[in-house]
Order: structure tokens, then C-alpha cells, then sequence
């Protein structure tokens, strides 16, 4: 039986060359009994790619790598990737995506990425003063620069990559430069998530970059505004929340975890072998298994994995009688941490949203069932 599967890799575990001042890895890291689990070594991961082709057994395998940075285990760790996966692919297929700070690219890594396919995402808050005020190198220096250099090395081998801008306070200020700062560069693929708190922060007291609900209500509202005009008009920017709220009036359901409202096991694998459900859960309360002793089937049916998927359904009765369920379906667990009944933190922000943009969001997907937008 075909079966498909999804992996993020950690390889690097939590080392990084930046030390960025909203890292959720860097406070769930501080908060472990061991902080830093090691470079993944080439004979788990081969394992990895073993197990992973005899689990699809013909399906789809889409893996991922995050870090930490997960170019600091070096390029030969990704070659031996290849070949594994020519070894064992059992006639499985398998794609790649690798998300990093961007300041480590060279041209070797860019051809690689290119003829291999992989997809790439890189960290960038927006213009050089933005980004420069949180995303610094262990050394305390600047980053933008280093990350520009590495985006533009990719666009030179034509490597397929979007953008990830975590919203702060100060870019909730700035949307309309970054937007345009984004669209002046051609970065036409963006994805932004809200700044997390710890979860080690159960009273949620708000650090000078995290962001209250009306920031973030007036952030999305503002880059919607942003991104319909330039849709009516002809120039679509791809949005990830926005493309997967569109996608609903085409009949599509949502791709983004985040969205979905209820939890899928993500096979997040640490450096030393580690399996959890989830990349905002690694510490080890949360572990359901360890690749080398485990198979994917195993990991499935740890009573910790269960509990964690099961746990995620739960629906505040506020959410349930609301209008808007069908297409909020309460959001993220992540953002219902330490919140009363588990209400999501950010529920009336997405409410006012809603109530704002769906209409819009119909009108823009009659305009291109029509083609009256792209032919």
C-alpha cells in the first residue's frame, strides 16, 4: 500500500551562527535537559531514508530541514541525502526543503539546491533596519547583507525559494515598506508568522518584539489591503494564509498546518535521532519515538503521539458557536498554549479579519474562475 509522509530534519539540532532575539528554537533549547543534541550523523541518516522509503512504499516523501541552520552540518551531508534516496527509493518520491538564515549560501550550495530541486526558504524581516534589529549573529553583527548575498546567489541559479518574515511589533508598523521592499526585490513567494512567546511564559507577558491582538488584527488587514490591490491588478503576490483562505472558495482544503485546526503528526527529528510531533514541541515531554529503534508505524502509535493529535481537537464553545469556524477552525494549538478555556490568543484579531476580508476573498476568486485576472 502506497503511503505518503512528511519529515522535518533537524541536522544541525540547535546550533546556529545567529542568534536572533524572538528565536522559539534558542528559548525551547534553553528550556531542555540537553540543549543541543549534535549533528545528525550520515548513518541515521541513512536509516531516516530507509525507513521512510519502505513506510511510503511507493508514495510521497517530502522532507524538510530546519535548524538551528541547518547548513552549518555541511554540503556533503546533502550529497550523501542523494544518494541515499537513489539507493533506497523503492519507488517512492521524495522532495526537499531546506529553511535557513540565508548568510551561509555560496554558489556551491545554490547549484546543489538547483539540481536537486530543492525549495528554499530564507529568514528576512523586511529591509535592512528591520531585519537588522533582532536577526544578529552570535557576535552580536548585523545579518542583512550576508542574507541579501545568499538570496541573490539563488536567483542566479534560478533555485525555487520564498520568504519567512516573523511579524513583531515593529514590522506590525512597517507592512506597507516591507511589502513594497519585498515586491521591489521580486521576492514574490512570502510566508509571515506571528512572534511566539515561550511556552515556558504561561502569564504571556509580552517581550518588546511579540505583538498584542490588535497589532495583529491591523497587520493583516493591511497587507490583505496590499495584496488584493496588486491581485485586481494583475501583479498576484503569493501569500500562504492568503493563498490558503482563496483556496477554500476553489474548493481546496487548507496545506498550512497552522490552519488545518486540528494537529498532524510532523516528524520532527533531532539530531540524535529524537521523533516529535511537532517543531514548537521538541522538548522531551513531547518525544514519541527515536528513528533508530522506532519505525514510522511505531511512532504513530506511541501513546504520546496520540495523546498530542487527540489533545488538539479540543474546541473552545466559544469557537463552535462562532460564524467564522469553518474557516478559522480555532487556529493553531500552538497559539492556544496558556490561554483560559484554550481559546486562541490571537481569536478576536482573526475574527475582525475574517469579518473584513472574506467577501473580497470571494470576489477575487470569481475574478479568476473568470480569467478575468490571468489568462
Amino acid at each position: 500500500m502506497k503511503r505518503n509522509l512528511s519529515l522535518m530534519i533537524k541536522p544541525s539540532s540547535s546550533k546556529c551562527n545567529l542568534k536572533c532575539k524572538y528565536c522559539f528554537y534558542h528559548s525551547i533549547s534553553d528550556a531542555r535537559d540537553i540543549k543541543d543534541y549534535g549533528f545528525l550523523q550520515e548513518d541515521t541518516l541513512k536509516i531516516i531514508i530507509q525507513k521512510a522509503s519502505i513506510y511510503c512504499n511507493g508514495g510521497n516523501c517530502v522532507i524538510g530541514f530546519q535548524g538551528g541552520e541547518p547548513l552549518l552540518i555541511g554540503l556533503n551531508f546533502y550529497k550523501k541525502l542523494i544518494e541515499y534516496v537513489n539507493e533506497f527509493r523503492n519507488e517512492t518520491t521524495f522532495s526537499f526543503s531546506l529553511q535557513t538564515n540565508g548568510t551561509l549560501i555560496t554558489y556551491e550550495w545554490a547549484k546543489f539546491f538547483k539540481e536537486n530541486n530543492f525549495l528554499i526558504g530564507v529568514s528576512i524581516d523586511g529591509n535592512k533596519d528591520i531585519h537588522n534589529l533582532n536577526r544578529l549573529t552570535t557576535k552580536n553583527e548585523e545579518t542583512f547583507n550576508k542574507a541579501m548575498r545568499g538570496i541573490k546567489l539563488l536567483q542566479k541559479y534560478n533555485v525555487n525559494f520564498n520568504i519567512l518574515t516573523v511579524v513583531t511589533s515593529t514590522l506590525c508598523k512597517k507592512i506597507e515598506s516591507t511589502y513594497n521592499f519585498f515586491k521591489k526585490n521580486n521576492f514574490r513567494y512570502l510566508q509571515f508568522i506571528p512572534c511566539l512567546e515561550p511556552l515556558e511564559n504561561i502569564n504571556l507577558s509580552l517581550s518588546e518584539f511579540s505583538i498584542t491582538k490588535d497589532e495583529y488584527k491591523n497587520f493583516l488587514i493591511k497587507l490583505f489591503d496590499l495584496w488584493y490591490k496588486d491581485a485586481v491588478n494583475n501583479n498576484y503576490i503569493s501569500i500562504r494564509m492568503f493563498d490558503n483562505i482563496l483556496g477554500l472558495f476553489f474548493s481546496q482544503d487548507y496545506e498550512a498546518c497552522d490552519m488545518k485546526g486540528i494537529c498532524s503528526c510532523q516528524h520532527i527529528i533531532e539530531g540524535d535521532g529524537s521523533v516529535y510531533p511537532c517543531d514548537f514541541y521538541t522538548y522531551e515531554t513531547y518525544k514519541i519515538g527515536n528513528i533508530l529503534a522506532d519505525s514510522f508505524d511505531d511512532i504513530h502509535m506511541n501513546n504520546t503521539a496520540i495523546n498530542f493529535l487527540k489533545n488538539s481537537t479540543n474546541i473552545n464553545i466559544k469557537c463552535k458557536n462562532c460564524k467564522y469556524l469553518s474557516i478559522c477552525r480555532n487556529g493553531c494549538r500552538r497559539h492556544r498554549e496558556n490561554q483560559d478555556n484554550n481559546l486562541n490568543y490571537f481569536c478576536e484579531a482573526y475574527y475582525d479579519f475574517y469579518s473584513y476580508s472574506l467577501d473580497k476573498f470571494n470576489d477575487l476568486s470569481i475574478r479568476l474562475k473568470s480569467n478575468r485576472i490571468f489568462n
